[in-house]
């Protein structure tokens, strides 16, 4: 990481749907954004290229802006003229492309194997394959597997620093083979991340096959886990065999001067940098993408990045009606709905990824998809908080102070309120949490912009996003209907004070004048916790918001009804009160 001072960063994204190319430059002595160009992506048929959706953005972005970045040859113009022309910087990042195809070849399932698997959940991959001590089928059958799935990848994994050898060894044996039979274009990368001192003896078994690169120890003692050096070098990968392979990949690596960073990454370095300067008790970040759904959990330095490549609200969203019960998702929807006419928009949506909902009943079902996403995700990044990140009760999301969302499906959303409720319901954050949206989808290319000046990234992110809600949620239990707390709001510098009552199993919405801060008063009852404490009061100063403060008092985890006619009454009366979406109810 670089931080050479320029006046001026193109930054770019180049995602499965979108591509963007934002403008950073100095305004006022400090860094803002610009301008934003966006444009279809093109890695897909016909042009199968990543730069040509990205000069698409940048033309948009220079009409909007009035800067030409663009030479009379399409070449960027870097760096910038005392004309105006060009500009002092360039970042890009991608998130294109299939999932690279990984296998984890490990010891014991709940050792070096489960550290694997978090470290191929920190990419864009998909896991064809597992294979360790624990496997009890013969090795020519587990032979037969591997050739079968063709992994691009191997994360061979095993043996404590000075611990098992032999047993490494006897594993590594079993993937050369495999490799070894498949034809030589098609043998995949080992990434050797177990015992050091057996490194020369592993790549020593792959001589001649296969190329094997090396990364620390992901366990270098039963109860310590490193996972993220091996994160790093599978990040590689994934540009190397991925990126690399996609047309245009070279020209912007040239504009770059250096690695295309994977979004997924760029979005963990921008909340890592939000963690360490704005937020006391860690940051949460959401990107809920087309054909991935990224979590990134920071406190302090300590980023815990979460990537599931099979769950999102485009390409993957056929993926979500195949992975659970479909009443997990229509359990979010009013009466009304088939779930015949669920899965039709969910295969469709997949069909054309950038397709947005026509009519009010569309839009309910995608936001139904987001919900269902959302809780996958946060499903799988649950055993991979940092330990620094406190919870108020053992299974639920940590206290998390700042939760960034980035993702067109709730950037778009037409109304503040239904973008803050598929947060509420598919995180389940606890205690006081301010959610910041990423209006723009700035989030993927600020990451990549902090890899030239990581003060321009930090500055950018606190002017670019909207605040969209300051969230209290109770952690206790209670009878429904019993008062759980007591609410009072204040606008500063004038307005009405409101005061309230929560009842356990309610979810309200308290407006705040635009532009105005307000003092916020609760007292929990019954040892009910908003993020301080068992039963302790607190007064906080909130900012200004666009969907304001909502106190969710419906408990953690979120419980629906069991009965079909309340569990409806309880959905309509949310999607009204803060999603505002106008349901009818019948009869």
């Amino acid at each position: 990481m670089t931080t050479a001072p320029t006046d001026s960063i193109l930054a770019a994204d180049v995602g499965s749907v979108t591509t963007r190319a934002v403008m950073l430059d100095i305004v006022g002595g400090e860094f803002r954004f610009v301008g934003l160009g966006e444009s279809r992506s093109t890695v897909e048929a016909p042009f199968a290229s990543l730069s040509e959706g990205l000069r698409h953005a940048i033309e948009n972005l220079s009409a909007a802006t009035g800067r030409n970045f663009m030479d009379d040859h399409e070449q960027l113009i870097m760096p910038a003229k005392n004309d105006g022309t060009g500009v002092g910087a360039f970042a890009a990042t991608a998130s294109a492309g299939q999932p690279l195809r990984v296998a984890l070849a490990g010891l014991m399932p709940n050792v070096s194997l489960a550290s694997a698997e978090r470290v191929a959940t920190t990419s864009y991959v998909k896991v064809v394959e597992v294979i360790g001590l624990g496997d009890r089928r013969r090795e020519d059958q587990q032979l037969d597997s591997l050739l079968n799935t063709k992994p691009e990848v191997v994360i061979l994994a095993g043996g404590t620093e000075r611990g098992s050898s032999s047993a490494v060894l006897r594993l590594a044996e079993t993937v050369a083979l495999a490799a070894a039979l498949l034809p030589e274009g098609e043998r995949p990368v080992v990434l050797f991340v177990g015992n050091t001192a057996i490194r020369d003896k592993v790549s020593a078994l792959f001589n001649g096959v296969c190329d094997v690169v090396n990364a620390n120890n992901v366990r270098p003692d039963l109860d310590a886990e490193d996972t993220g050096p091996a994160a790093r070098q599978l990040a590689r990968l994934y540009e190397q065999l991925r990126l690399a392979q996609i047309s245009g990949y070279g020209e912007l690596t040239q504009w770059h001067g250096g690695s295309l960073i994977p979004s997924a990454n760029a979005f963990g370095s921008l909340i890592r940098f939000f963690s360490q300067t704005d937020s006391a008790k860690g940051a949460l970040g959401i990107d809920l993408g087309s054909a991935a759904t990224v979590v990134a959990a920071a406190a302090g330095d300590d980023l815990r990045l979460t990537v599931r490549s099979d769950i999102g609200v485009g390409h993957s969203a056929a993926n979500v009606v195949h992975g659970v019960p479909i009443e997990r998702m229509m359990r979010w929807l009013p009466e009304g709905f088939s779930e015949d006419e669920v899965r039709d928009y969910c295969y469709n949506k997949s069909f054309n990824p950038a397709a947005i909902p026509h009519e009010r009943r569309e839009l309910m079902i995608e936001h139904a998809l987001a919900r269902q996403c959302l809780q996958g995700a946060v499903n799988a990044a649950r055993q991979n908080w940092p330990p620094r990140a406190k919870t108020i009760r053992p299974g639920l999301l940590p206290a998390f102070q700042t939760l960034v969302a980035t993702g067109a499906v709730l950037s778009r959303a037409p109304k503040p309120g239904q973008a803050a409720l598929m947060l509420l319901d598919g995180l389940q954050p606890t205690g006081w949490t301010t959610i910041l949206l990423d209006q723009h989808g700035l989030a993927s290319a600020l990451g990549a912009a902090a890899a030239v000046n990581p003060i321009a990234a930090v500055q950018v992110i606190k002017t670019a996003v909207a605040t969209l809600a300051t969230t209290v949620s109770l952690v206790g239990d209670a009878r429904p209907g019993q008062t759980v707390a007591r609410v009072k709001m204040a606008p500063i510098g004038g307005g009405d004070t409101v005061e309230i009552k929560v009842a356990y199993g309610s979810l309200q919405m308290l407006r705040i004048p635009p532009d105005r801060e307000a003092k916020v008063s609760i007292q929990p009852f019954n040892g009910f916790d908003a993020g301080f404490g068992s039963g302790v009061s607190q007064t906080v100063t909130i900012p200004a918001s666009l969907a304001g403060l909502i106190v969710d008092a419906r408990g953690r985890p979120l419980a629906l009804p069991k009965a079909p006619p309340k569990r409806l009454a309880a959905v309509t009366r949310w999607l009204n009160d803060v999603g505002e979406y106008g349901v009818v109810v019948s009869g």
